[in-house]
């Protein structure tokens, strides 16, 4: 046996010990739910090791982590079919496409959002460099890196590159301001990809830090460069075991969304795929429940100049970025994100130039804490998974050559301004984001009025059980949606659908609009709304599923939805603004609420700025029908204040102004 392979056998068993140590830990303060995914993950990370393991006593030749071709690094992850898997990794000018700079400090919404109260994981092949100046937290004199591992896959304890850029693209807090990442004052727990799907139980479900977002920037290559050739043709686009894991922790922690790259087999072929040059997900990456991210290269301008204010004149996807869809016709990768020549963090305490995925995906998951974080400050909450996924999906813009959805883009370029402002307009009630329940045979039914101009669009989007694991079947286009829910909209008799993908073995992939029976997210847009009302119903096919004690009670489903348009005017059957009466508005003194309460229910009264910083709050107990309360608002600043009244489930926003 050649030394490198029992070095590998060695490290293998190693690394064994260390995660059956670790797990001991793990599973303190978990669900059920979760204490049961964790035995799951750690005996299928053990069978797979012991798999890999046996190939390579089988084959001497080869080794277990390498160089390949390409000189990226690739590392023996499984053995499916006899042949071997590997996996392989897969900024200021990026900000400035997504548009997350105008959430940062100095941004045009005047936010100044930077990750600061929270903590994101990332799990990469090697480690980050904790002491990279970039990394340092306000003081300056400690690091907002956890190093949770302190090694890399292989047991080496040097810094990675892709592992520092990844992290940087995230969080590099602007020493050198083109190298500012998204979030630059968050936390982040770094983590090597070994047993990646324990670990992330663990820290989704942490009683005191959980994490909310997670990046994963590598994955399954089409074609690992080892001089073995492409893996099975149908493992791309299928469902596998993989998909099912990401999609089970998801539901099982539903304010916890992974964030992954779609790879970079964007100019790879191999044989018996779909169509020419589309499907090339592979594995995680057909998930239902996650984010995936495909790689494009915006052309961002200053326009006018001087203004500090930039918008992209050309948009396309970079030629390396992996084509989906899934073999079920999912919309797959979810968006697209700037990922091309991002200038980020290396070690050695310097900064470098990158390309892939792999930078489109931290790209986004650092938007998305900042979202998450404005999110809360105007909620005292966070979004469940499924609301951000849909939100981003929502407000993404259209890329140059195609309308609605398709397999390079997905639903679109992550714009973060869209996002953050919808946050903003469904405070002011100017927009919806709602977080409902349907039950078994239940119909969802919302009214609201639009004007004609601005394109109306609605959303909803879940967290779907995990489906049925892929046989091996190439091409399998049986739909692993397991809760099947429909939104529909009609007005005057006319009813509008959802966007889906169409396929032809003839000519590939377009779009159109009818029953989407396989996402789990779905999107309807009337590009010239007439003025009037408006009826959305969402339904269900069939018998929904769930499973007693996890988040998802029986027969019932978690959805998001999500409404824009102009001029909206939304309506609730049960809690209307007849039950509130506010004066004087403007005030600059006493600030008189008179509510009707609907329930017995505690009713929670909140002040905030346009920042979401609270500057009143009180909650009085459920037992009268008329609620009176005096507000002194004399000693705030003049401007803007949303009033926010919540009992129960129902919460209703008051725009006051404070003269």
């Amino acid at each position: 046996m050649k030394r490198s392979t029992r070095f590998c056998l060695l490290t293998l068993t190693i690394f064994g010990l260390c995660n059956f140590l670790n797990s001991q830990n793990l599973t303190k303060n978990l669900s059920e739910a979760n204490n049961d995914l964790l035995i799951k993950f750690e005996k299928q990370e053990s069978e797979r090791k012991s798999r890999v393991e046996v190939f390579l006593k089988n084959n001497p030749s080869l080794v277990h982590s390498k160089r390949n071709n390409k000189n990226e690094w690739i590392q023996l992850y499984d053995i499916i079919d006899g042949k071997p898997l590997y996996r392989s990794t897969d900024n200021r000018n990026a900000g400035r496409g997504t548009k997350t700079n105008h959430l940062q400090a100095g941004g045009s919404l005047g936010l100044n959002l930077d990750g600061s109260g929270m903590t994101i994981g990332v799990w990469d092949r090697g480690i980050a460099q904790a002491t990279h100046p970039e990394f340092t937290d306000n003081g300056g004199s400690a690091s907002r890196i956890i190093m949770v591992d302190a090694t890399d896959a292989d047991g080496n304890s040097d810094p990675a590159s892709h592992g520092t850029h990844v992290t940087g693209t995230i969080a590099a807090k602007g020493v050198d301001p083109s190298a500012i990442g998204m979030a630059p004052n968050v936390t982040v727990k770094s983590y090597n990809w070994s047993n990646d799907e324990a670990e992330m139980v663990a820290a989704a479900a942490d009683a005191t830090n959980p994490i909310f977002i997670s990046n994963h920037s590598y994955g399954i290559p089409v074609d690992p460069n080892d001089g073995t050739g492409p893996i099975a043709s149908w493992i791309m686009g299928a469902y596998t075991q993989d998909a099912r894991d990401i999609d089970n922790i998801i539901r099982s922690n539903p304010k916890y969304l992974v964030v992954a790259s779609a790879g970079n087999a964007g100019n790879t072929s191999y044989p018996n795929g779909m169509f020419a040059n589309y499907d090339k997900l592979t594995t995680d990456k057909n998930a239902k429940n996650s984010l995936v991210v495909a790689n494009a290269n915006p052309s961002v301008v200053e326009q006018p100049i001087f203004s500090g204010n930039y918008e992209i004149t050309s948009m396309f996807i970079n030629n390396s970025s992996s084509q989906g869809p899934t073999d079920d016709l999912r919309v797959k990768p979810d968006i697209a994100a700037d990922g091309t020549n991002l200038y980020s963090t290396v070690p050695g305490s310097g900064y470098g130039t990158s390309t892939g995925t792999s930078m489109a995906a931290p790209n986004t998951a650092g938007t998305l804490v900042l979202l998450q974080q404005y999110y809360n400050q105007l909620n005292g909450e966070y979004m469940n998974a499924s609301t951000l996924k849909g939100l981003v999906c929502h407000t993404s813009l259209d890329d140059i050559t195609t309308i609605g959805p398709d397999p390079i883009f997905g639903w679109g370029f992550l714009d973060a301004k869209a996002s953050a402002e919808t946050i903003a307009e469904d405070i002011n009630s100017d927009s919806i984001i709602s977080e409902l329940t349907l039950d078994n045979g239940q119909t969802y039914t919302y009214t609201f009025s639009a004007q004609a101009g601005d394109k109306l669009r609605a959303t909803i989007c879940w967290t779907d059980m995990p489906g049925d694991v892929s046989d091996g079947t190439l091409n399998d286009p049986t739909p692993r949606l397991v809760n099947d829910l429909d939104l529909r909209i009609t007005k005057d008799g006319t009813t509008y659908m959802p966007w889906r993908l169409d396929y032809s073995p003839s000519t590939g992939f377009s779009n159109s609009k009818g029953d989407n029976m396989v996402d789990n997210i779905e999107i309807i847009d009337i590009d010239t709304p007439e003025t009037g009302n408006y009826t959305l119903t969402v339904t269900h096919k069939e018998t929904l599923e769930g499973n007693e004690g996890l988040p998802f009670d029986p027969q019932s489903q978690d959805f998001s939805l999500i409404i824009t348009g102009n001029n909206l005017v939304l309506s609730s059957k049960e809690f209307d603004l007849s039950n509130v009466k506010i004066w004087p508005n403007p005030s600059n003194n006493i600030l008189n609420v008179d509510y009707k309460t609907i329930s017995n229910q505690d009713v929670s009264l909140t002040l905030s700025d346009l920042q979401g910083r609270i500057v009143y709050a009180k909650t009085i107990k459920g037992e009268s029908p008329e609620i009176k309360e005096l507000i002194n608002v004399s000693d705030y600043s003049k401007g803007t204040y949303i009033l926010s009244i919540k009992e129960g489930t129902n919460v209703v926003n008051h725009k006051i102004i404070v003269d």
